[in-house]
Formats: C-alpha cells, structure tokens, sequence
C-alpha cells in the first residue's frame, strides 16, 4: 500500500499533503507515542497524566478548571486522571476555603519528587526535537503556531 502523501496522481486540491490538519495530526500522533512511550519507561505515567502533573508542579496551588483552560482537555478525562493522581499519591485536593465548589490541587512530596525526577527527561526530549530545527525555523514555527491558534480563537468553525 503506497503511502497517501506520496500520490501525485491525485490533483493537487485531494493530496493530503496539502492538508494542514492531516500534516499536523499526523505529527501530534507521532509525538504523542514518542512521549508516552518515554513517560511509560522512566516514571510509569501517561501522557496526560505527566501533562497535569506539570501545570499543578508549575501553578504549585491551582484548581481543576485553571489545568482543563490551559490544557484545552476534557473535563472528564481531567476528572479521571486526577482521580487515578491522588489514589496514586501524586496530587493533594482540598476545598477551597471561599469558593466550596472548587477544588484546589497541589503536588504531593512523592508528585513533586516524580515531577523533578521526570522533568530533565522530557526537557532533554524537548531539546532533542529543537535540534530538527534552525532557531529562524523555529521562531517561525512558533510565530506560525501562535497564528494558528489566534485564528482558531476568534474564528470558530472556519
């Protein structure tokens, strides 16, 4: 089976290629095994899991609602990890003390010691990924990313 991005038969309107969401998906896909594979070997986490133990590491106190903004996840799915979290001993809940809806969380002493102990191994696979890059590259990937985004905000749906 040849391989999709190869076909030049196809007009140019139909190669997926020219897609900018395939090309990134398939990218995101590609980086997401590579990560998850990485966080299964050195700290027994997922993916997601390692994500959420990052933003509480860097807000130190957050509630549940900051990490599913800055995340952009599911709130079920945030619900579940946190849950799997702090049965682990990961992550600490608490009521907040003025708004008893919400939940604040913070890493546990063993969170923090896997946080530290994971973070030089997922900065290493950041630098790693840098070096395919130019810093001009770079600065323009990110500039693109950022664009992106931007559009992706203010313009729902197109």
């Amino acid at each position: 089976m040849s391989d999709p991005l190869e076909n030049t038969t196809t007009p140019e309107a139909l190669q997926l290629a020219n897609f900018l969401t395939y090309r990134m998906a398939r990218v995101q896909a590609k980086l997401n095994a590579q990560g998850a594979r990485l966080l299964r070997e050195v700290a027994g986490l997922t993916l997601t899991q390692w994500r959420i133990i990052f933003l509480v590491a860097r807000a130190d106190d957050t509630r549940s609602s900051e990490i599913t903004r800055a995340f952009e996840i599911d709130k079920g799915l945030l619900s579940r990890n946190l849950k799997t979290l702090i049965a682990d001993g990961l992550i600490k809940s608490r009521t907040d003390e003025t708004d008893h809806r919400a939940h604040n969380l913070t890493l546990t002493d063993e969170g923090r010691r896997l946080f530290e102990e994971t973070l030089p191994h997922m900065q290493k696979r950041q630098a790693g990924l840098r070096t395919a890059l130019t810093e001009q590259e770079l600065t323009t990937f990110q500039t693109a990313l950022n664009k992106l985004e931007s559009a992706l905000d203010t313009e729902p749906g197109t």
